[in-house]
């Protein structure tokens, strides 16, 4: 994952789904964080990038379920302080 510079999300995606790939979407978002994105920057990448390679019905599955992975992980980290 690049912050400022490389491939198009876009690109990428399309070159996954040609090859019948799919992407580590945690991964992704523990990614972003390491890179500093808030998750308004990468809720919208995604909302963009997979709407326009795999469809509406994907893009709001992806981001139903990082919703939730985000608010476990902020639960989880809150009951450990």
């Amino acid at each position: 994952m690049s912050s400022t510079t490389g491939l198009p999300l876009e690109i990428i995606l399309q070159l996954l789904k040609d090859r019948n790939m799919s992407v580590d979407w945690v991964g992704f978002y523990e990614e972003s964080l390491k890179h500093l994105w808030k998750w308004k920057t990468t809720r919208e990448r995604i909302r963009y990038s997979v709407g326009e390679i795999y469809g509406p019905e994907y893009r709001d599955k992806v981001l139903k379920r990082l919703e939730f992975y985000k608010r476990h992980k902020e639960t989880v980290n809150l009951k450990g302080l």
